[in-house]
């Protein structure tokens, strides 16, 4: 296949991390590749001027478009504004502090070649884990989950890939839209959406990006993250007669299980327990829901002897 790839890369306050990416997107084996950097940036705020200058000075082997946002709308949206200016057959992403490993355009675009599976809605990749000096911390659990069913079930329990591991027709989505302006979960409630529509998913069995670590910036256990996960959590629901009452009762506990434990790490105990009474109800023994609280207690209690 030699299909246009067209590669979104939003970036946010991060002009000295932005380099890494471009030239992991430039030194892939795949030549057929248009860059479209969208800057998400405020136009008064100084990375912007800083982005601008970078984008200036960057020499890039492939074509390079650069898109300025009016005012700083996320992560979401900005994506959605470099779909529109994308010409490419396929979409692809990739975060401003993450990076491409050199054949992933082209193991992806292969995988869409070869797939046993037709109506492809997207093709998803392991990732690698990096800390924050570059090294090679860990892979990301995989996720090996294609055709339909299987991938809509597996992805309900866990999301089948982030953003940048994802290459997607750009038929695909021209037809289910792009990302929705969510909280958290963008690429999860995407990817949730073409799979309700009937495309299949298949998958690379390998890490083809490493995702960087950073502390700036992370909301994991902030009270926002606790709305975006409740809100999301409301959108599954609508997905439940798709799976049925067992899978979706395991959906919920999982969820409440997470809440419980994001709202341990905010001290905030009452709402913890609320949310451990609902997991007890999906539980009827208890036991497990049990264990699993001590753990999140434990951890909890770890962390707190670690900061001292």
């Amino acid at each position: 296949m030699s299909e246009l790839v067209s590669v979104i890369v939003p970036t946010y306050r991060r002009p000295d991390r932005l380099r890494r990416a471009l030239d992991s997107i430039n030194a892939q084996t795949y030549n057929n590749i248009e860059i479209i950097v969208v800057d998400d940036n405020s136009p008064e705020d100084e990375y912007r001027k800083e982005t601008e200058t970078f984008i200036r000075q960057y020499s890039s082997s492939l074509p390079l478009k650069y898109v300025r946002m009016a005012q700083n709308e996320g992560g979401a949206m900005a994506r959605n504004r470099g779909i529109s200016e994308a010409a490419g057959t396929f979409i692809t992403f990739l975060d401003d502090d993450d990076e491409y490993l050199p054949d992933k355009i082209e193991k992806q675009i292969n995988k869409f070649d070869v797939s046993q599976f037709s109506h492809l809605g997207l093709v998803y990749c392991q990732i690698n884990f990096m800390d924050n000096r570059g090294r090679f911390r860990k892979m990301r659990a995989p996720m090996y989950a294609c055709g339909n069913r299987e991938a809509l079930e597996k992805h309900m329990i866990r999301n089948l890939a982030p953003t940048s591991g994802l290459m997607i027709p750009k038929k695909v989505l021209d037809k289910v839209g792009g990302f929705a302006d969510l909280l958290t979960g963008h690429e999860y409630e995407l990817i949730l959406r073409i799979l309700a529509r009937g495309y299949n998913a298949d998958y690379n069995t390998e890490a083809l990006v490493n995702m960087h670590y950073h502390t700036s910036g992370r909301i994991s256990t902030s009270r926002k993250k606790i709305r975006g996960e409740k809100a999301l959590f409301h959108l599954k629901k609508n997905y439940f007669p798709l799976i049925g009452k067992k899978l979706a009762k395991r959906v919920s506990y999982i969820h409440f299980m997470d809440l419980c434990k994001r709202y341990n790490q905010q001290d905030d105990r009452r709402a913890s327990l609320i949310y451990l009474k609902k997991a007890c109800q999906m539980d009827p023994l208890k036991v497990y829901t049990l264990l699993s609280y001590s753990g999140i207690l434990a951890d909890e209690m770890l962390k707190k002897i670690i900061q001292r």
